[in-house]
């Protein structure tokens, strides 16, 4: 499969992908990244990016998906879908040159590079266990700036999973959007809910079965903090799960 770990800064997105491989050891993640893009060509960056920053990135993340078929299995530091959104919330500020025109432009070709993706596991701003940060050069460290890119994945993530005529998502070939919190060792326990031994998705209708249930009824802790307004969709399939249990 090929996985993406999206999300605003700060989130221990980078932490996830060495922890999912030191899990599943039959997938490999890039050498190169968006970060060496923006050191090799010392370009502005994240609140301080611009059209040229978000164009170079685009196109190597693009680029970089293609390298891979639908039967390796690849997980990646962030997606173009993360590229556009940091493209939507710079278009908002002032002193940016990126306008809606740009972003326009750039929609077309994150949504049919979405199409090389399976899953993508989005780390929201969550109350949970708040990850160490190192800091690396590139990471934005504003507090106010996380918090909007955030909830603009929010919304995206609302987009995908509600608006049938979404134009960021090719509705029949979208990849799944999957939120994960918490701790590095429950990231891993909730990813675990939608990934086997063998590095393969679990079945659809079969996601979560009893066994699963029981592990994922340990991490009661974890749902108490969690702002309702985020919707998991993990929360939502527990309690549905719950409930058919209750009225069989």
């Amino acid at each position: 499969m090929r996985i993406a770990i999206s999300g605003t800064a700060c989130q221990g997105k980078s932490t996830l992908v060495k922890d999912f491989l030191e899990q599943w050891s039959s997938y490999t993640t890039p050498e190169k990244t968006y970060r060496d893009i923006i050191k090799e060509n010392n370009l502005d960056h994240s609140s301080k990016t611009n059209k040229d920053t978000q164009r170079k990135i685009l196109d190597f993340m693009i680029e970089e998906q293609q390298k891979y078929r639908s039967s390796d299995n690849v997980i990646f530091d962030r997606c173009p879908l993360d590229n556009l959104v940091y493209s939507m919330w710079s278009c908002e500020q002032q002193d940016s040159d990126i306008d809606e025109e740009f972003v326009k432009n750039c929609i077309p070709l994150v949504r049919e590079s979405l199409r090389d993706l399976d899953i993508i596991f989005f780390v929201p701003i969550t109350k949970v266990a708040p990850i160490g940060v190192v800091e690396d050069g590139i990471r934005d460290t504003d507090k106010q700036v996380i918090e909007e890119v955030d909830n603009i994945f929010k919304a995206v993530h609302r987009d995908h999973e509600t608006n049938p005529k979404t134009n960021i998502f090719v509705v029949d070939d979208k990849p799944a959007i999957i939120e994960v919190f918490g701790s590095r060792r429950e990231r891993i326990q909730i990813i675990k809910l939608y990934i086997d031994a063998e590095g393969d998705a679990m079945n659809p209708g079969n996601l979560i079965d009893e066994d699963v249930l029981k592990n994922i009824e340990k991490l009661n802790e974890v749902w108490e903090d969690v702002d309702p307004e985020e919707h998991s969709l993990i929360k939502k399939e527990m309690e549905k799960q719950r409930s058919n249990r209750l009225n069989t």
